[in-house]
């Protein structure tokens, strides 16, 4: 009789739980299971769609190298910075710094000579331009920032604007001051001082202000 008994209770048992497992299924899952199952697939969808976004960078970043190291010719150096696409990119930020550089040695290389004076004003200030707007972006990367505020300060220079281009070195000098182009700033701002005084940089300005004939 007791092992009939206990075999009953274990068959009501089962069919219990049996019954209650079906109900479970009738009624589908409670919310808080589906909440954790919405949260793991939209953990899933964003690390799915993370992975794709990364090899799609590397991939256009890659690009973007190879590009730059095709470059060859002062053309495709001047094509490669007004592309849209490299704006704001650290390849397109080299590509302009190059560019500046070439327009700062053509404009000082040109404006000793009156014949080609007024061609030598248009390259340091294309210069210019460059360098001032790679001096605010490239604030976050030290090599560049300094070859920036350099380059800015000479074309400035160039073109007779000395206090900006005492703006510049100063903020080269203040910010690093422990580096060789920190150190070249100072050296440039006691020669500015001392044209300053000799009358050298007055001659410049007056130089650069006379009419084209």
């Amino acid at each position: 009789m007791k092992a009939e008994h206990r075999k009953e209770l274990m068959t009501n048992t089962l069919a219990h739980r049996l019954g209650e497992a079906v109900q479970s299924i009738k009624e589908g899952p409670s919310r808080g299971t589906l909440f954790v199952l919405a949260a793991i697939g939209l953990i899933v969808i964003l690390a799915l769609v993370w992975r794709y976004l990364a090899l799609s960078g590397e991939q256009t970043d890659s690009a973007r190298w190879l590009q730059w190291d095709s470059l060859t010719t002062p053309e495709q150096l001047k094509a490669f910075v007004e592309n849209k696409e490299v704006e704001g990119q650290i390849q397109g930020q080299l590509a302009r710094l190059e560019e500046a550089r070439r327009s700062l040695y053509e404009g000082l290389r040109q404006l000793g000579n009156a014949g080609t004076r007024k061609k030598a004003l248009e390259e340091l200030q294309r210069a210019a331009g460059l360098y001032d707007k790679l001096a605010d972006e490239c604030a976050d990367k030290p090599l560049l920032h300094q070859q920036a505020l350099l380059g800015a300060a000479k074309a400035h220079e160039g073109l007779g604007d000395t206090e900006q281009a005492r703006k510049y070195y100063q903020q080269l000098q203040n910010k690093y001051s422990d580096t060789a182009f920190g150190r070249d700033a100072a050296e440039q701002l006691q020669r500015l001082d001392a044209d300053e005084q000799n009358g050298t940089l007055k001659a410049l300005r007056d130089e650069l202000n006379k009419p084209a004939s």
